[in-house]
Parts: C-alpha cells; sequence; structure tokens
C-alpha cells in the first residue's frame, strides 16, 4: 500500500518501537502522514512526484514549448489537438509533431511556432515520475519491478521524507496517546492536523534541488 514515498510497513518500521510494529492501531494515522507529507513535498517542489503510466496534462496551444509536471519522462504517447469542442481532440499523427523531447526535465519542444491559436488547447498523455514500492513484503509479488525505463525515487527524496515523516510523528504524538486517545481505543482525538506542520530546514533544504521553478 502506497503510504507516501514507501509502502507502510517501510514507514511502521521507522516510526514505531519494536513492539508496536505487528500491530494495525496506527496504521490509518501513519498512512495519512505518509501520504500527507509527500503532498507537501509536491507542492513545495511544484511538481508531481509519483510514477505514473498514461498521465495527462492539457496546455493552451499558443506555444510550441510544454513544461510537463511529472518528470522524468519516458515517453509521450498520445499527443491530440482541440481547436473547436465540435470536432473534439484529434490525435496527431505527423511525427514531426513533436521536435525534441527533454526527459529528464520533463518538456515536450514543437518547434519554431505555436501549434495552435490562443483559443485551441494540445493535450500529452505520458509516462513519468519516480517509482518507489508500494507493495508489502507479504504482498505476492513483493519486491516490484523497476517498471522499464522509470526513475527510482532519489535516496535523498526518500530520506527527507522520512526525516519530515519522522519529525511529524514525534513533535504531534510521540507515544501514540493523542492521536488514538486514552481509554478509548477507537476514538480519533486528533490534537494537529499534519498538513498545518512546516518543512523542518534540514528537509527545506534538501528538497531544494528538486523544485520546479515556474516562470511568471
Amino acid at each position: 500500500m502506497n503510504a507516501g514515498f514507501s509502502n507502510l510497513d517501510t514507514l511502521k518500521q521507522h516510526l514505531l518501537a519494536p513492539a508496536l510494529r505487528p500491530t494495525t492501531t496506527y496504521d490509518v494515522q501513519l498512512l495519512d502522514l505518509g501520504r500527507g507529507m509527500a503532498a507537501l513535498f509536491a507542492n513545495f517542489t511544484q511538481r508531481r512526484l509519483a510514477w505514473m503510466v498514461g498521465d495527462t496534462e492539457i496546455f493552451p496551444a499558443a506555444k510550441a514549448e510544454f513544461i510537463l509536471s511529472r518528470f522524468p519522462i519516458t515517453a509521450v504517447t498520445l499527443s491530440e489537438l482541440k481547436l473547436q469542442e465540435s470536432a473534439g481532440w484529434v490525435t496527431q499523427t505527423d511525427p514531426n509533431f513533436i521536435l525534441a523531447l527533454d526527459l529528464a526535465n520533463g518538456i515536450v519542444n514543437c518547434g519554431p511556432s505555436d501549434v495552435g491559436p490562443s483559443y485551441g488547447q494540445v493535450r500529452f498523455t505520458y509516462n513519468g515520475g519516480y517509482f518507489w514500492e508500494t507493495l508489502e513484503p507479504d504482498d505476492a509479488a513483493f519486491p516490484s519491478a523497476l517498471p522499464s525505463g522509470a526513475a527510482a525515487l532519489p535516496s535523498d527524496l526518500y530520506h527527507a521524507w522520512l526525516l519530515q515523516c519522522k519529525h511529524v510523528w514525534q513533535t504531534i504524538d510521540p507515544r501514540g496517546v493523542k492521536i488514538v486517545g486514552e481509554g478509548d481505543k477507537n476514538r480519533v482525538v486528533p490534537q494537529q492536523t499534519f498538513g498545518d506542520m512546516d518543512l523542518i530546514p534540514q528537509v527545506a533544504a534538501s528538497l531544494k534541488q528538486f523544485i520546479r521553478y515556474k516562470l511568471t
């Protein structure tokens, strides 16, 4: 199960004491934590980080260069252009519609001139992002094979995520009694939402190399 930048078992190994790891008491809270911190990382870096096959993005057609938000990419599998609603999306079969691909940075270059008028739209379907293990150790297919051409999650990004998760977990609830609620194991008593937590300085510094800066 995807817990952010790893599976739930890996996150539990880093955040829970050995005696608590076999239990499922904190599974929901840990999943929320891991996924919440991954979303915080995505917002901070202004990009989509997870590997995905067949992601789509739509852009105004009045440009020649398009910057995809999920990268590195392995391929653009479909390019479509829509100039009017009645015609809908039209697949671009001309092999020269895309002149160049910057796979590492997710940039699609369609040539010296705009691909269409200002009212038109272009849509790309592509594969990209970082791959990480989401299966649990007791799943039949564990461990997952790295998809062909995919980039593995960088170790410094992974360790920054673990550090941030550990910081937030210890800040909110080092022993579990605040989230679960003393005397009532079925009652959730959140003391502070994960989204309220800022990145710690070490993590913010590590993430700077992954930021997708946008032109304004």
